[in-house]
């Protein structure tokens, strides 16, 4: 056996075997003996690819013919071998051709360790990885295909990212907007307000929704639904994330409905007071007429007067009425 330090020999973690030119196992280390030794007892003297998973066979076999084509190279392999209840566990070991006094080769020193642990978190690792990356996917495909516009800024305000959406409400091209600090879409006059909101946002993490005008490119004000959050990346950076909706067209809707109350709060002071003036008149009339002496023909007519004139009068009370709870 070439000379090997005692304590690589003594090593609880370190496996150190020898196979001689037929496979066979030729030395194997306290280490190597008591993590295997399930498969004989001693293992010295049993083939070497008996400690080897048979789907390892020939990556074990290619190492040894490397050996032999480069004597003074260590060969590194990764092998599983068999192990009690587990399928396998993961070794990495490097492989050197040993040569006896009169150079020729004698035997395959073999040092190795378990990789198992490291194998699983590698394992773990890219489905992990994996996972990150179709979440990125999908995040990335909610964030563009999004309908409302959703903006990413620094804490000072300049645009750091954007989504179509929020390009398309204020009318800037992404890169545009990326040389932008918000504070430029905002009316001169709400300046002081949103940075009041800010300080809020900055105590609480989150602030809104709340409504706010925006100014757009060519110079039209536009109405939008704005929420925001704080957000801090994996190295703690903060940053505002603001989810936009544009209300424009629903605020044009409520002062059509706006105007249209007014409107009929007009019509409906017109009939309370004007309308109604002269049926109050026809009414006081109808009453003189009555204490007058008309003959009986002419007090029915009259009679039908005042029951026309009162179903008038409570009409337009009604229509009065109602108006009034618009």
């Amino acid at each position: 056996m070439p000379n090997i330090p005692q304590s690589l020999l003594d090593s609880q973690f370190v496996y150190v075997v020898t196979i001689n030119l037929e496979g066979i196992i030729t030395f194997a280390s306290s280490a190597f003996q008591a993590k295997f030794g399930y498969l004989g007892h001693p293992l010295v003297g049993i083939p070497s690819l008996d400690t080897v998973c048979i789907e390892d066979h020939q990556k074990c076999r290619d190492a040894v013919e490397k050996c032999f084509e480069q004597p003074t190279k260590p060969i590194p392999v990764v092998l599983r071998k068999p192990y009690l209840n587990k399928k396998f566990i993961s070794t990495q070991w490097e492989f050197s051709l040993q040569l006896d006094e009169t150079g020729n080769p004698s035997e395959i020193l073999c040092i190795g360790h378990d990789i198992t642990h490291t194998e699983e978190l590698a394992i773990k690792t890219n489905v992990i990885s994996k996972m990150l990356l179709e979440n990125q996917e999908k995040y990335s495909n909610i964030f563009e295909l999004s309908p409302v516009g959703i903006a990413l800024n620094t804490m000072d305000g300049q645009f750091f990212e954007v989504n179509q959406a929020f390009a398309n409400i204020i009318g800037y091209s992404n890169d545009e907007i990326l040389q932008l600090n918000y504070r430029v879409l905002t009316p001169q006059n709400e300046i002081a307000t949103i940075e009041e909101h800010l300080e809020t946002l900055k105590k609480k993490g989150v602030f809104g929704p709340f409504e706010k005008r925006c100014l757009h490119k060519d110079g039209h004000t536009i109405s939008v639904l704005l929420h925001r959050r704080i957000f801090y990346d994996k190295s703690g950076n903060s940053y505002i994330v603001s989810i936009i909706q544009d209300i424009s067209a629903i605020k044009e809707k409520e002062q059509i409905i706006l105007e249209q109350n007014r409107k009929l709060k007009e019509i409906s002071f017109t009939q309370s007071h004007i309308i109604r003036h002269p049926l109050t008149n026809i009414l006081g009339l109808v009453m003189l007429l009555e204490r007058e002496g008309i003959s009986e023909n002419a007090h029915n007519f009259v009679m039908m007067i005042r029951e026309s004139a009162e179903q008038l009068d409570s009409l337009i009370r009604n229509v009065v009425y109602k108006s009034s709870q618009i």
